[in-house]
């Protein structure tokens, strides 16, 4: 009996805070949550289409391309997942600052949006074009 307590403490806790950051002004204002939206969606539609197109492999893929020496370094298969998700820690990461910087600076929350939305394409058009 005396176990399950903590364990509804922490529930009610979680449940506190989550509805406390629900709450605030950032999640109701239409330009952040549309931009956010849109740059999860190109993260979560660049993972899935790659996590669907790729498959294993022991050959090298090339993973740098370069005007003068063409493709000039090989790697995993993986390498644009790893692209991918690298683009979708940023675009969470910008989205911690920009709802920690929301009621001091909207235009920097913007820019880390947009920001946000844009590594998210260039990461779909880079994975893709050595993913193919």
């Amino acid at each position: 009996m005396e176990g399950s307590q903590p364990l509804r403490t922490l529930r009610r806790t979680i449940q506190e805070r989550t509805s406390d950051v629900l709450s605030q002004r950032f999640f109701h204002d239409r330009l952040s949550m549309s931009v956010l939206v849109t740059a999860l969606l190109v993260n979560v539609v660049n993972l899935s289409s790659l996590a669907l197109k790729l498959h294993p492999t022991d050959a090298p893929v090339p993973i740098h391309f370069s005007s003068f020496t063409r493709f000039d370094q090989l790697g995993p298969w993986y390498f644009p997942l790893e692209v991918a998700l690298i683009a979708l820690v940023i675009t969470l990461a910008n989205a911690v600052f920009a709802y920690s910087s929301f009621s001091r600076s909207r235009l920097a929350r913007f820019f880390l949006l947009a920001a946000s939305l844009v590594v998210g394409m260039f990461a779909a058009i880079i994975s893709h074009a050595f993913g193919a």
